[in-house]
């Protein structure tokens, strides 16, 4: 059953509010001290002081991060939308979530390879790794514009859905 125009259009106004900020996941990076050293943390299990997450409010419309939720609201939406083949979207979605989620981790691993080779002076390997990271950020960026051309679609199904809503008010 579809639901109704007033359901309907709350889920195309929360959808149209995600954004996808530059971020570039920076939340993995590695604090560095005064000397431009990697600062140590005992508790993480890299041994080194992350960034730390954005705060929640930048989360929780940030379509394209690995920490939030935001993407979770497009398969609410595209699965109560009745009487659509959402199936290719869906699976665009499932391999967006996955992709950034790996893309995260690959993010922290090399953080971690970066921090290390400063730690031991070695310059090149040093380079290479911010390479990588910088490498990763770019390819970030590719899939915040997937994420935000997926909630397009999204919102695009929802029009759909509202059309004949629209026609029967009149």
């Amino acid at each position: 059953m579809q639901p109704d125009r007033q359901t309907l259009l709350a889920w195309r106004t929360r959808l149209a509010a995600l954004r996808a900020p530059a971020c570039g996941m920076a939340h993995e990076g590695v604090r560095s001290g005064a000397d431009a050293k990697p600062l140590p943390n005992l508790r993480s299990p890299s041994g080194y002081a992350r960034t730390g997450l954005c705060p929640e409010a930048v989360r929780v419309g940030h379509i394209g991060c690995s920490h939030t939720m935001a993407r979770h609201l497009l398969r609410d939406a595209l699965d109560a939308i009745a009487g659509s083949d959402n199936a290719p979207l869906l699976r665009e979605l499932n391999e967006l979530e996955n992709t950034i989620s790996l893309l995260d981790h690959c993010r922290y691993d090399t953080e971690t390879r970066h921090a290390r080779a400063v730690n031991r002076g070695e310059a090149a390997e040093a380079t290479a790794a911010q390479r990588a990271i910088d490498d990763l950020v770019d390819e970030h960026r590719g899939y915040t514009g997937r994420a935000l051309a997926l909630r397009d679609a999204v919102l695009a199904q929802l029009d759909v859905a509202l059309v004949p809503s629209d026609a029967s008010a009149q």
